[in-house]
């Protein structure tokens, strides 16, 4: 079961699995596992594929369920949003009605925020499938095949008109790191902005130094309302979004999510010659647009700017968990910036792995959302990554902070890398999820 040396660490280990399922029963709603209670009470995108993973370990029929919720909310253009309302609006914002996105072309069989976040579905369908690899998954892989392929049609043909290899975004929160130190730039060119009414309410649940800042805030309510005001137009949102920026995350993300779709294509019996022209073009335009030789590092690219984000985050690792870095691209990751202590290893500033931005910015923040707190979901990406180039050593020590960090503070949404202390939601499900992997799985 557990990855354990002794009764004693089997026992913990229990200990926390059962902590953790209980954290995943008491979030469930009946047809979706909320990220928290009180702070995040509706389904979004890409907690749902981090769940099912941990689900599929102690009730598999609720990680289906729970990506079969997800995917019903699924446009006619075969975008599946970053949030959905089964349950109508609560006391969370934005609401359904701030969205606009009644009426939109394509638009949703129930409520749903505008755009998307990062797909990992696919991931999330192959690892529950091969996990079991029954009559059972294979017909739910079967099922679902469909909608993960327009989803990604989808990102193709609205988010790289062009042709370019890569997906952009046109919202700091479609990357899911949604106030990530990274957008400071495209977000201060917009100036000042003028947004719609509206009253948050992050606020209440969260303490404000640990939830972005009012004036990040302001530009992410000016961006939804111009789009709603565009009616949520494919083509048009693309033409003129003022935020339009190709994520390293994102597309790190997409990546991986379609080497994993190739996979279920074919065991499936599917055709792969579209996914293998994705594949083979995102290869190419990471290299040529998103690596930066002298600072050995993946940079995001602002498509309005035209010029690259020179912020070193987490989001530059995530080529590792894409497998699309080649070795020597990877080593000068591992060995320059994951394992650098002025960066993002303990030491200089941090006890534990992984800062979400390196501490050698200026920008760096330990208890602010996405500006520098460790997140769950970053350090299960990052190891897996470094296991699939051989990084072993290093993908054991983050695995062994993650779970020290858990004993420490529990099930929380982040945590401060100085002292690793709980940071934002508490009883947050993808945390719970997550560690329930790491320590149920075989590698």
């Amino acid at each position: 079961m557990s990855e354990i040396d002794d009764s004693d660490s089997e026992a913990r280990y229990d200990r926390l699995i059962e902590r953790a399922a209980t954290i995943l029963a008491d979030n469930h709603t009946g047809l979706f596992t909320k990220p928290s209670a009180g702070q995040y009470p509706h389904q979004w995108n890409w907690d749902s594929a981090f769940i099912a993973v941990g689900l599929g370990h102690i009730d598999r029929r609720r990680a289906f369920d729970e990506l079969r919720t997800l995917l019903r909310a699924q446009w006619a253009n075969g975008m599946v949003p970053h949030i959905l309302y089964p349950h109508g609006a609560s006391n969370y914002f934005p609401t359904p009605e701030f969205w606009q996105t009644r009426g939109a072309p394509g638009g949703p069989p129930i409520e749903t925020s505008g755009f998307t976040q990062p797909p990992l579905v696919a991931s999330a369908v192959r690892r529950l499938y091969e996990r079991a690899d029954d009559e059972e998954a294979a017909a739910f892989a079967r099922e679902v095949y469909p909608s993960l392929l327009a989803w990604h049609r989808w990102l193709h043909g609205a988010r790289d008109p062009d042709g370019t290899g890569l997906i952009a975004i046109i919202h700091p929160w479609e990357s899911g790191t949604d106030n990530s130190t990274r957008f400071a730039a495209p977000l201060e060119r917009l100036g000042e902005v003028a947004a719609p009414p509206y009253s948050r309410q992050d606020q209440h649940f969260v303490k404000p130094g640990e939830r972005p800042e009012a004036g990040d805030y302001d530009r992410f309510m000016y961006l939804i309302g111009r789009y709603r005001a565009q009616r949520w137009d494919d083509e048009t949102v693309y033409r003129e979004a003022p935020f339009l920026v190709q994520d390293v995350l994102f597309n790190s993300l997409v990546y991986r999510d379609e080497r994993d779709l190739r996979v279920l294509a074919e065991r499936l019996g599917e055709p792969v010659a579209e996914i293998d022209g994705w594949l083979a073009a995102a290869a190419s335009a990471f290299d040529r647009r998103l690596w930066h030789e002298s600072a050995g590092l993946y940079y995001d690219w602002d498509v309005r700017a035209g010029r690259a984000i020179e912020e070193s985050t987490c989001a530059a690792l995530m080529p590792l968990y894409a497998g699309v870095a080649d070795a020597d691209k990877a080593g000068r990751l591992v060995r320059h910036q994951l394992l650098d202590p002025g960066r993002y290893a303990p030491g200089e500033g941090s006890r534990y792995f992984l800062p979400s931005v390196s501490k050698s910015s200026p920008y760096f923040e330990p208890r602010r959302y996405w500006r520098g707190p460790i997140w769950l979901n970053i350090n299960w990406l990052l190891i897996s990554g470094l296991r699939e180039y051989g990084y072993l050593e290093e993908a054991a020590a983050i695995r062994r902070d993650t779970i020290e960090l858990v004993e420490r503070s529990g099930f929380v949404e982040y945590y401060d890398p100085r002292d690793g202390s709980p940071c934002g939601a508490a009883g947050f499900s993808w945390s719970a999820a997550l560690l329930i992997d790491l320590l149920m799985e075989k590698n």
